[in-house]
């Protein structure tokens, strides 16, 4: 089997095929060897100027450092689970991946649409390849959305999708202004944060791994896998359900608002410490989904932040930042404002008696976190 990068159709506009056939050559190489391939047209992007205009230099605008970041923010903000999971295996983006050859990183990437890394090679690739390329081209041809004044009522308001990636936004809390970090990214991909929260059904059983949601997400990131993507050892979910067996009854639910604490299986490979479960979602009456009241919210985030403090009291591990899902929107039945107001009302409230602490607060839908962005306006003097 090779390696070789696919070629762009000479049926494809010129700048498009240039920047197909970049994209390929960073494929190949890898993020870690991104230094070394030629990439004139990605560096024009990067430098805010048109696809098409005079090729810029690597400094011009940004390092690779700055592609890179460009390209997660793209692939991050593709249609299509298979295709924005594919894309974040072949370039090195999903947990695990980033020091892989290219030949492995195509396996797992053709492991996501369950075909031979040969046909995905000649097929899947190729259409992978020209939809990050044209999500490039469309990316750098408007301004982002603006993140402050986005009150109800203003055009950006509500309804405005918030671009994909990382904010620093300020909180106006009654005890004083705080900085809060709002990801636009599926939870599994953010890196560097100590604790990440994951929304549970109050019987805490964890969603199937094949789900898009927190709960699926981190169950199968956190997973141990073989060579192929195939899991070996569900570690986050294996441990959920030693947690129930010592503290709870295996099959009767907790009280809403409960949290459990497992460790972060595979995901210690991208610094996460500790994953926190809060069981706030109930199955509905009728049987038909969950249902979620902003209480057993306000109760998860509040014990969320005391189990991390007791953990960091006793020494065990240094945890100081923790990452916050909406918890119970989506799949939970809470709306996303109602969520984004009762976790950051409850953020106030925590943060308040205990600040040395950093927050983030993760959706991957771009609605979502302009309902995260509108709550924060309103509380503006």
């Amino acid at each position: 089997m090779t390696d070789e990068q696919p070629h762009a159709g000479p049926d494809l506009p010129t700048t498009l095929r240039r920047l197909v056939d970049e994209l390929g050559r960073v494929r190949a190489l890898g993020l870690l060897r991104l230094h070394e391939a030629e990439l004139e047209t990605l560096y024009a992007c990067v430098a805010g100027r048109s696809p098409g205009a005079e090729a810029a230099a690597p400094g011009d605008g940004g390092g690779p450092e700055a592609v890179e970041h460009l390209l997660h923010t793209v692939v991050l903000g593709l249609d299509g689970e298979l295709l924005r999971d594919a894309a974040l295996h072949s370039f090195g983006f999903a947990s695990g991946t980033r020091d892989l050859s290219g030949k492995e990183r195509r396996e797992r990437a053709a492991h996501v649409y369950r075909v031979g890394a040969e046909r995905f090679r000649k097929h899947q690739e190729k259409l992978m390849l020209q939809q990050v390329a044209r999500a490039i081209m469309s990316f750098g041809s408007h301004e982002p959305a603006p993140l402050p004044d986005s009150r109800p009522g203003s055009p950006e308001s509500t309804v405005a999708p918030v671009r994909a990636g990382r904010h620093v936004l300020r909180a106006a809390f009654s005890h004083g202004d705080v900085l809060l970090t709002l990801h636009v990214a599926p939870i599994e991909l953010v890196t560097g944060v100590d604790v990440l929260v994951s929304s549970e059904n109050i019987y805490f059983e964890m969603s199937k791994t094949f789900r898009r949601t927190v709960s699926g997400s981190l169950r199968r990131a956190g997973a141990t896998k073989d060579a192929v993507g195939r899991i070996t050892d569900d570690v986050i979910a294996r441990q959920l359900a030693d947690w129930v067996r010592m503290f709870g009854v295996p099959g009767l639910p907790v009280a809403a608002g409960t949290v459990a604490v497992t460790s972060p299986g595979a995901l210690s490979a991208q610094g996460v410490r500790r994953i926190l479960h809060a069981a706030v979602a109930t199955p509905s009456a009728t049987g038909d989904g969950y249902e979620t009241a902003p209480a057993a919210v306000a109760a998860a985030v509040r014990r969320v932040f005391q189990l991390a403090a007791a953990e960091r009291r006793a020494g065990r591990v240094p945890l100081r930042s923790i990452a916050l899902p909406l918890l119970g929107a989506g799949r939970g039945g809470l709306d996303a404002r109602t969520s984004a107001e009762t976790v950051v009302g409850t953020l106030e409230q925590v943060l308040g008696a205990d600040p040395d602490w950093s927050v983030h607060l993760v959706t991957r839908n771009p609605l979502s976190a302009r309902a995260v962005i509108d709550v924060l306006s309103d509380r503006r003097p």
